[in-house]
């Protein structure tokens, strides 16, 4: 497999239950996101002029030090999950910095075995806004569903007492992934990615720099138009706890 596009949906469903304040609450956008594997990142970036103006990968937009290298971040905490020096390729599904604006809530780091084809791993890096923290979470592939507890506070109207509970399938022709959030027994919240295929082109690339440019930015823009109907509808409100050791800022 190599790098390409992914283009489908993103929805977001807060059941009405006690832990948030009975209000159900769904929505769903449509996404375009990159499959682009580390080692290729130099070329896919220069495949077309687009992407060397409008649409950039900076190194310091993701996870762990700026001077340290994307793929040597995911290898250490990937072997460390794993209890094994962890080898493969790395595929990064996330969108890059588009007319200058970049905020991805969930980038997926799909790390392949030595055979390319099956997942050793999959690593969840989330991120929160305004306070701009990130965590990294890691879970083992061969499964396509983990279960592992919440570790940074992500939305003021869910708290910390949850589960993560994470549906995945290997990227082919389609790509899926599902983070259920669980309190206790009560399923509280869903976020789930629905996407097909398409050839990384640079037709394809030329539309998704110009025509879908402002997706990364209306990122943010619907965080806190979404954060504003639920104030409106009184959904519980939750203050931001202090930043636990494993939460990084940037």
């Amino acid at each position: 497999m190599n790098s390409v596009l992914y283009r489908g949906w993103v929805t977001h469903h807060r059941h009405g239950v006690a832990a948030t304040g009975g209000v159900d609450h769904r929505f769903r956008y449509r996404v375009t996101m990159p499959l682009v594997f580390l080692d290729e990142m130099e070329d896919v970036a220069k495949r077309h002029w687009t992407w060397r103006i409008l649409v950039r990968f900076r190194r310091r937009d993701f996870v762990g030090p700026p001077d340290v290298p994307l793929d040597t971040v995911i290898r250490q905490r990937v072997s460390e999950v794993l209890g094994r020096p962890y080898e493969g390729r790395i595929a990064l599904l996330a969108q890059w910095r588009m007319w200058g604006f970049h905020f991805n809530p969930l980038s997926l780091y799909y790390c392949f075995g030595e055979d390319g084809e099956r997942l050793d791993a999959v690593a969840l890096e989330v991120r929160n806004t305004p306070w701009l923290e990130r965590h990294l979470y890691v879970v083992e592939g061969s499964t396509g569903v983990a279960s592992f507890e919440k570790e940074m506070h992500v939305s003021p109207f869910l708290d910390m007492a949850h589960r993560y509970e994470f549906h995945f399938s290997t990227p082919g022709e389609t790509c899926r992934a599902t983070l259920v959030n669980w309190r206790g027994d009560e399923r509280v919240f869903d976020a789930s990615l629905v996407m097909s295929r398409e050839e990384l082109t640079p037709r394809s690339m030329a539309r998704v720099a110009v025509l879908r440019g402002w997706e990364n930015a209306a990122v943010t823009a619907r965080i806190y138009w979404q954060a504003a109907l639920l104030a409106r509808r009184r959904a519980t409100f939750f203050p931001h706890p202090a930043r636990p050791r494993e939460v990084s800022r940037g």
